[in-house]
Order: C-alpha cells, then sequence, then structure tokens
C-alpha cells in the first residue's frame, strides 16, 4: 500500500464508481460467475491502462467496485467493457457513475482515496438507485462546470437509443464493436445473414449510437488541450493534463518528440505540487524510461529508473507498478544488449507478478512472451518456446474476448518451431492463427495478408503444398 497525499490538488481525477444491481437476490452460483468476470475486466483493465490509472480498479464493499482514472479520455470505452462483461453473465446490470474533480486524499489505493470527485460520484449513485430504471444502460458522467450540458445529454442519448434495443439488436451492436465494424464478420459470428445484421444496425440506430460515444470521447481529449493552453487558465495549472496529452500522443500518433517535453512538464508540475517523493509520481516516470529508452537516451533512461527504484524501495515489492518498473529496465537491458541483466530483471518482473495477481494475470502472460522473445534473439529456442506455450495457456482463459492476441502468440510461436526446423507444428499453428484472423479482422488485414506469406513459406520448407 502507497502512502496517501492529504492535501488539496490543483489536478482533476477521473472517479468512476458502480455496483451491480440487485446482487443480493442473485443465485450464488451466478453471482460467483459475476464477480470472475468483474475481475477478469478488471484485470485486464488495470494492465492496459496502468500508465492512465491513480488507483485501480476493482471490487469493494462486496457488490460495489472503484477505480480512479489520470486519462479521462479512456472512460467511455472502459465503462462499456465493463457493462459488457458483466450483463453476458446471466444479464446481471450494473450502475456506473463517472465524476471529474479534485481529490483532497489521493493514493493509489482505492480504499483511502476521498475528496469532492468521489463525493459526487457516490451522490449520482445514489440517484441512479432512486430512479429504480430496469435499463442496462445506466451511466452519469459528472465532468464539472466545463461542458457539463453537453457531456448530459451525450448520456441522456445514449440512454435513449439504448433503451429501446431488443435482445438481438444489442447483441449484433457490440458485435460490431467486437469485430471491428465489420458485417461479414459480424454475420458468420452470430450465424445470420449480413442483410439480417444491417437491418438490426438501422433499428438500432448504430451510426447515431457510434458518433455519441465518439463525439464524448473527443470531447474529453480536447478537455486537455484546453486546459493546458497557456492563454486559458481553467482549472488551475496541474499534471494531469500534460500527462493526458503525452499518454495520447504515444497512443494514438506514437509522436515521442511532442511526448517528451509533455512528460517532462508533467513531471515538474506533479513533483512541485506533490514532492519528491510521492507515489502518484510513479506511472510518469515509468512512461518517461520508456521514452527515452525508445529514443535512445539510455543515460536519461538509465537515470529514471534508478529514481524509480529509490522511490519505491520503502513500498511493498509485489506490486504492478514495481513490476513495470522491472520491466522498463529490462527491456533498457535488452535494447543495449546486455542480455544477461535483461534476463535477471525480466525473471524479478515475472516472480513479482506472480506473488502479487497470480499466475493466470494478464501481466504474467505479458512477461512471459517478453521472456520468449529475448530467448529468440538469443537462438534460444527451447526456452523461446517454454515461455510463448506459458503465455499461450494463459491466453486461453480469454480466447473468447481477445480472440486476435491469442492468435498473435499462436504465430509466434510458429515462427519459433520454423527457427528450430519443425515445420509441421509451424505449419499448424500458423493454419490456426490465420483462421482466428480471418474470423475476427477485416479480410484485407496486414496481419492476414503478413500470416499467409509465412505459411506459404514454412510449407515449401515442409515439403508440402505451397498455395
Amino acid at each position: 500500500m502507497s502512502k496517501a497525499y492529504v492535501g488539496r490538488s490543483r489536478a482533476m481525477y477521473c472517479v468512476i464508481m458502480g455496483d451491480i444491481i440487485g446482487s443480493r437476490d442473485i443465485d450464488p452460483n451466478v453471482r460467483e460467475q459475476v464477480t470472475k468476470a468483474a475481475q477478469r475486466t478488471f484485470d485486464q483493465i488495470n494492465t492496459t491502462y496502468i500508465s492512465s490509472l491513480m488507483a485501480s480498479f476493482g471490487m469493494v464493499r462486496g457488490d460495489s467496485f472503484e477505480g480512479v482514472l489520470l486519462t479521462q479520455y479512456h472512460a467511455p470505452k472502459i465503462i462499456q467493457d465493463i457493462i459488457k462483461s458483466i450483463y453476458r453473465v446471466d444479464k446481471t446490470k450494473v450502475r456506473i457513475s463517472i465524476a471529474m474533480g479534485q481529490l483532497s486524499v489521493t493514493s493509489s489505493d482505492r480504499n483511502v482515496t476521498d475528496g469532492p470527485a468521489f463525493h459526487t460520484a457516490l451522490d449520482n449513485i445514489e440517484m441512479l438507485k432512486a430512479n429504480k430504471s430496469s435499463h442496462w444502460f445506466q451511466v452519469t458522467f459528472d465532468v464539472g462546470t466545463i461542458g457539463k450540458a453537453l457531456v448530459e445529454s451525450q448520456m441522456g442519448l445514449l440512454s435513449a437509443l439504448t433503451e429501446g434495443w431488443t435482445d438481438k439488436q444489442r447483441e449484433v451492436v457490440w458485435a460490431m464493436e467486437a469485430y471491428d465494424n465489420q458485417p461479414k464478420l459480424v454475420s458468420k459470428h452470430l450465424g445470420i445473414s449480413v442483410s439480417v445484421v444491417q437491418k438490426q444496425l438501422r433499428a438500432a440506430s448504430f451510426d447515431v449510437y457510434q458518433q455519441a460515444w465518439k463525439a464524448l470521447t473527443e470531447f474529453l481529449v480536447d478537455l486537455d488541450e484546453y486546459t493546458v493552453d497557456e492563454g486559458k487558465e481553467i482549472v488551475g495549472k496541474s499534471y494531469v493534463p500534460y500527462f493526458n496529452l503525452a499518454l495520447r500522443k504515444l497512443e494514438q500518433q506514437y509522436n515521442p518528440k511532442e511526448a517528451l517535453p509533455l512528460l517532462e512538464k508533467a513531471l515538474e508540475i506533479a513533483t512541485e505540487e506533490l514532492g519528491d517523493n510521492d507515489p502518484l509520481l510513479i506511472p510518469i516516470y515509468n512512461e518517461l524510461a520508456r521514452e527515452y529508452m525508445f529514443s535512445e537516451a539510455y543515460n536519461d533512461a538509465e537515470k529514471t529508473i534508478q529514481t524509480l527504484m529509490q522511490l519505491q524501495e520503502n513500498m511493498p515489492k509485489t506490486r504492478e507498478e514495481y513490476a513495470q518498473t522491472l520491466l522498463a529496465r529490462a527491456e533498457m537491458y535488452q535494447r543495449k544488449e546486455e542480455f544477461d541483466k535483461a534476463e535477471t530483471s525480466f525473471h524479478e518482473a515475472l516472480d513479482i507478478v506472480s506473488d502479487a495477481v497470480g499466475k493466470r494475470h494478464y501481466l504474467y502472460g505479458n512477461i512471459c512472451n517478453s521472456l520468449a522473445i529475448l530467448y529468440s534473439e538469443l537462438g534460444d529456442y527451447k526456452n523461446a518456446l517454454e515461455y510463448y506455450e506459458t503465455s499461450l495457456d494463459r491466453a486461453e482463459d480469454d480466447i473468447d474476448n481477445y480472440p486476435v492476441s491469442y492468435a498473435v502468440t499462436l504465430e509466434n510461436i510458429a515462427v519459433e518451431y520454423s527457427l528450430s526446423k519443425d515445420y509441421d507444428r509451424a505449419v499448424d499453428l500458423a493454419e490456426k492463427a490465420l483462421e482466428l484472423y480471418k474470423e475476427n479482422l477485416a479480410p484485407n488485414h496486414e496481419y492476414i495478408t503478413s500470416i499467409q506469406t509465412r505459411l506459404s513459406t514454412y510449407k515449401k520448407l515442409q515439403g508440402g503444398d505451397t498455395a
């Protein structure tokens, strides 16, 4: 557990709070499935958005859950993932309240964090309860004074659109989102004709629904641009919007030249505001270390990682954030071709994740995949295959939700078997990966064309057909 910072921060955080509706009346077996589905989703969110979190997502007080974002423009995608994963278990519904605002107590421990944004989120949850709605979409989003009417109108539109959906319309819309807006893939997945898919989408006003989510996300992105504009003092200068803008430039455009100055500015303001030793600095340092490393500024990367290690010296080591620091160090050593040090750091990170969250966690599989890549680079195909297989075993838990990720791991293992000249196994795995790609991606997707080329090569080496 990290220490809490008590005081008035100028930063605006995004609190997400929710509860499972009617949880006390749910059959115990169903409730267990709901809890597992929720935790799997929170694990995925916490790993995917680790740089964007102040406090990770998880259950609190039995049937409730919470998390705190630094990067509010991820909120729309996150709440959709939570709603879908839980509703798919016996149509279980949730209420969700999002509130942007200041906090009087900040901490990476969601049970400690408190302040005005939490109070607003909680008040709005109580308002949702008082409405006694039977709708599966029960969400409020409070952004404070800036754009409040706009966001409220978007949430009202989404609620009105979805309230009239049939189960089939909802199923088709969610499948379209899962299959990258490809009606043919949705048709194949649901076992219905393309014309039926298109008819259901029109009835659900799918285009309007998508545009509403897009407009909300774009507004939340623009809010950071507006806040850091030197000519405006909207909520007072804080480190959060600078950090958010840096992440967006890395996630959407990968523009490290513009991201690095923003990260450095975020660190400067955060250090002035929170002090030199506040754990909330860790995500900024982690991102800085990686971007210095990718820019081949290895001296800066090493200094940043040393600062990170010192910052976490007196904190529990069994934490995802510490594992991420070790991962950054391992990746730096790997890029510098200091392979022994890289191997040691990867294994240290793997041990920490195993102790902190277990071997079925997403991050455990990710580190195994990184180790496999390292061993492959070293020509140690036996160890590479061992860690790829472990990563694949972990990915099997969520093949239904993340089939493309599973296929990527299959393709990586196929490469290793080809390097060890086991072409029969390489062909088998590549064909399985290709099938998954075709089921889940557009026909002209680069993953499909790439693996088709590889598969053709494997078959030639195998001595079989070249088609």
